[in-house]
């Protein structure tokens, strides 16, 4: 196994720029969250904890459609599309992957939904940022899930998971998962 899952989510998070290949044009009509990724699950490595990143997810909205990016300082590479319905976001990116890894290539699949709003007071954000974290058994107490936002300031709020399914290396078994609390505040 990797000895540390550290390292094994921003690899994974900065590969998203690989998956279309091509920087998109800035879109006007995107819609944006300042986010925190969180790792608390990890079957890939031996160490079981996790990291945090953070990012400004962009979304941008053709129906019940969506094109998720990770927005940066020059480009917004599309990481993953899904759909919408109500206030959940349901979605999922290509096979991504890093074939010059050392120990040999590995692939993956990102997944997620969250809860998510875009200002007003609409889907009950804290109520979600509880029931999602019970489902991930976190103790909202103890984890700093959004350097100390309280629930009702969250307006994204869900959970990605990374999961393997091709690899050359031997220590990243193809099936692992690695699994993040995602949290954020809606930027008009």
């Amino acid at each position: 196994m990797v000895a540390n899952s550290r390292a094994l989510l921003p690899l994974v998070l900065l590969s998203f720029a690989a998956l279309v290949g091509c920087a998109e044009p800035e879109d006007e009509n995107l819609f944006t969250w300042d986010v925190k990724v969180t790792g608390v699950d990890n079957s890939c490595t031996e160490d079981a904890g996790g990291s945090a990143e953070t990012f400004t997810f962009g979304a941008a909205f053709e129906g019940s459609l969506v094109a998720l990016k990770i927005v940066g300082t020059e480009t917004t590479d599309t990481f993953a599309t899904g759909s919408i319905s109500g206030c959940t976001v349901s979605y999922e990116s290509q096979v991504v992957g890093e074939p010059d890894r050392a120990g040999g290539p590995v692939q993956w699949v990102l997944s997620g939904e969250a809860v998510y709003r875009t200002g007003g007071e609409v889907c009950n954000m804290a109520e979600n940022v509880a029931e999602t974290a019970a489902d991930m058994n976190i103790d909202l107490d103890s984890f700093d899930y959004l350097n100390g936002a309280d629930p009702d300031q969250v307006d994204w709020v869900g959970q990605e998971t990374f999961e393997v399914v091709a690899s050359e290396n031997e220590s990243v078994a193809v099936g692992c998962t690695y699994t993040s609390f995602v949290a954020g505040t809606y930027n008009p």
